[in-house]
């Protein structure tokens, strides 16, 4: 098969590849085990299923499993590095944390989906539609594949009714899978009639309503990251992705929300088509300061502000690197009407171009950054976590960093933090008769209007758009066996 041009990308091409089998010792210890992959990558609700896990030191020690999300639980598998695992029928759908764990302390996170679809796993060969002769074409389905081989291309017949929109998307690059993914959709005679490749990350999205009732094709292949001159086709066993077929109702057209606003508000919009821009007044007072947010899932936000003559005051279009939404702090200059706009940065429009926009008076804001996802500790020693703090504002209280959730024995002096941030350490101690345990723990800054949680970033490198979790506020703790003396 002819291997399909490369689409343009709003982001250089490429994928994060996701650091899991390579930890560094935290102390003299045995590494850490390492999570390559999951397979499949999630399931449905209410169902009950088998897991397989790659991944170095996995089949040394009988590991443990947690997961971030309440109503998932695991028992080992009848072979060595699966899991049969149980999603409770009240489970939340959505994206959430898995980590596997021995003596010897906790993989890094792997990011696990929970769905609403039906479920199947791919059947090869599947890579051109001659293949799929017995197969049954279907919707609304989660399809869970790898591209295991260089090359690989999975195919899957779908049923589509004329008229009806179908909404085609692919998580696997939002997973931590190495790929940089494409999509195609062919008829019923093979030929390519739409096709995906970078949304606001490097997942493909196909949105496409039949002219007729019949079987389709949808196509997945992957490129290589980081970007090479070889463009061909790329894979592995660690190429894991999440394939959802799902027919999307009719779109109900936006409320209009008011042109005039007053802070605080929060407001839901939709730029319903390309090139639109939504646009709110505000009468604005000298010396008022705000804070402005603009959020949304589906495209790459732009929020701008500007006086009644058109004057850009500021904008922003990305609130950091692993995000597409956007955020503002303003002081007002002078008294006056302004206008904020919300925009898509690349000029699209459609009724799924649903957004948030947020104005609120400032507080004073803190960030706070945990150095790496995991610790270890030893009965009678002391470990350091290292914090990152960035203070937007002025604190009306000292600041604090306080760790909460310790398991018995292990303590932490509260730490005051100067009003300009900084790189700090918290100490933590463990007594000498502490006991073994692996658990999350969390990392407070309290004495702001509002408590701040520390985070770390999911160990990934190169981020091209934000993974379905792209920050987490559980790190985790191994307390070790005491040496024998």
């Amino acid at each position: 098969m002819t291997t399909p041009a490369r689409s343009t990308s709003r982001y250089p091409s490429g994928l994060i590849t996701l650091a899991l089998a390579i930890v560094l010792p935290l102390t003299a210890h045995a590494a850490p085990p390492g999570l390559e992959s999951i397979f499949p990558a999630g399931g449905k609700i209410g169902t009950t299923f088998e897991i397989n896990v790659a991944g170095a030191g996995l089949e040394k020690d009988s590991p443990g499993i947690w997961c971030s999300a309440p109503g998932v639980t695991f028992q080992p598998g009848a072979k060595p590095k699966t899991f049969t695992v149980t999603l409770a029928a009240d489970a939340k759908p959505g994206p959430c944390l898995i980590r596997l764990h021995t003596s010897a302390g906790s993989t890094p996170p792997r990011i696990f989906h929970i769905g609403t679809l039906d479920e199947f796993a791919e059947l090869e060969p599947n890579d051109v539609p001659s293949d799929l002769k017995k197969a049954e074409p279907r919707a609304n389905t989660t399809f869970n594949g790898t591209l295991a081989k260089a090359g690989d291309i999975d195919t899957y017949p779908i049923r589509l009714q004329k008229g009806k929109t179908v909404q085609i998307m692919l998580h696997g690059y939002s997973l931590g899978s190495p790929m940089d993914p494409a999509l195609r959709l062919l008829d019923s005679r093979g030929i390519e009639i739409a096709s995906g490749h970078d949304t606001h990350n490097l997942d493909p999205r196909i949105e496409h309503t039949p002219a007729q009732s019949g079987t389709y094709f949808v196509q997945v292949l992957a490129f290589a990251h980081p970007p090479a001159a070889d463009v061909s086709l790329k894979g592995s066993a660690n190429h894991i992705y999440r394939l959802s077929l799902a027919e999307k109702a009719p779109a109900e057209p936006p409320k209009p929300e008011p042109a005039q606003i007053t802070t605080p508000v929060t407001l839901r919009g939709i730029l319903s088509k390309p090139k639109e821009e939504d646009i709110f007044s505000l009468q604005a007072k000298k010396g008022e300061e705000w804070a402005l947010s603009l959020l949304s899932e589906h495209f790459d936000t732009v929020l701008r502000i500007d006086d009644s003559t058109g004057k850009t005051l500021t904008q922003s279009d990305d609130i950091d690197k692993d995000t597409s939404n956007s955020a503002l702090r303003w002081k007002v200059a002078k008294d006056g009407e302004v206008k904020i706009i919300v925009a898509d940065r690349f000029h699209g429009g459609s009724p799924a171009h649903s957004y948030e926009l947020s104005v609120q008076p400032t507080t004073a804001s803190i960030t706070a950054t945990l150095d790496t996802h995991a610790y270890l500790i030893e009965p009678g020693k002391s470990t350091d976590i290292k914090l990152a703090i960035k203070i937007t504002g002025t604190p009306t209280t000292k600041l604090t960093a306080q760790a909460q959730q310790l398991p018995p024995g292990i303590t932490a002096a509260p730490l005051e933090i100067p009003a300009k941030g900084g790189e700090l350490k918290l100490t933590l101690k463990a007594a000498p008769d502490a006991l073994p345990s692996q658990t999350p723990i969390r990392i407070e800054i309290l004495g702001t209007p509002q408590p701040t949680t520390a985070t770390y970033t999911i160990p990934f490198t190169e981020p091209r758009g934000p993974l379905l979790i792209s920050q987490d506020p559980q790190p985790w703790l191994t307390v070790t066996a005491a040496k024998k003396k």
